[in-house]
This record gives C-alpha cells, sequence and structure tokens, in this order.
C-alpha cells in the first residue's frame, strides 16, 4: 500500500512539474505555420458611400441598414438573395443605397455573417449575426 502510495505521489509531482515547465506560447499571427487568423469585416465611411472589405477567412454575407431599420426576424436576413464577400474582397455601398437612409440619417449598421460551403456546393450560413455601426 505504501509503495502504492509513493508510486501515486511521485507520477502526480512528475506531471505537475511537466505542466509547469510548459511556458503558454502566443501564436504569431505573421507566421504561415500557424495558419489563418480570423479576421473581421472593415467597415469605412467616406464620400457619400461605405466600403467593407472581407478580413477573415470565409465567404461574408452583409446587410447594411440605417441604425433605425435594425429589426431583423430572419437569418440570414436577406435569404439567398444577400451580397457576398470572399476573402480579401471590398465593396463599396453608396448611402443611397443604405436600406431606409435619408438625408437626415447620421448612422447606418452593417450586420454581416459568415458561410460555409456545403456538400452541394452551396453556401449556408454559419454563426451569429455580427454588427458594427458606423457614422454616416
Amino acid at each position: 500500500m505504501r509503495t502504492l502510495f509513493r508510486s501515486a505521489t511521485v507520477a502526480a509531482l512528475l506531471l505537475a512539474t511537466a505542466a509547469c515547465s510548459n511556458e503558454e506560447q502566443v501564436a504569431d499571427p505573421t507566421s504561415p505555420s500557424k495558419g489563418i487568423v480570423a479576421g473581421t469585416l472593415q467597415v469605412t465611411a467616406s464620400n457619400s458611400a461605405l466600403t467593407l472589405r472581407n478580413t477573415t477567412e470565409f465567404i461574408v454575407g452583409y446587410m447594411v441598414l440605417e441604425k433605425d431599420q435594425i429589426v431583423i426576424a430572419l437569418f440570414p436576413p436577406c435569404g439567398s438573395q444577400c451580397p457576398t464577400l470572399v476573402q480579401g474582397a471590398s465593396a463599396t455601398v453608396s448611402y443611397a443605397s443604405i436600406s431606409g437612409y435619408t438625408p437626415k440619417s447620421s448612422e447606418a449598421v452593417v450586420l454581416w455573417w459568415t458561410y460555409a460551403r456545403a456538400a452541394d456546393g452551396s453556401l449556408q450560413a454559419q454563426g451569429a449575426v455580427q454588427s458594427k455601426k458606423i457614422s454616416l
């Protein structure tokens, strides 16, 4: 019994020492061996238009609304007609084409989500809808 207790104690000490000796490693986002680092949908406003840029590793769907038009019940909110951006692509959305926009509008909300390709090749929305508020 005593030998069994010593063996268990030694094993526990060895595991604890090994766990403590491993320093936490932080992934270097510039290192190609670490894989793709998740990004976001960048949104900027200038010259009466928004510029959207996909910095994620996924295809992104999006919808731009005036801030008071944000009630959405469906996902994705525009069904299969949603505009999309592939990784690294950009799109320009004029203020006039923002749903609910008037010359008095001061903010818009960009709803966006990611897609995964299904076995049949179609795009399937995945995850939660993200949102970004932007001043116009």
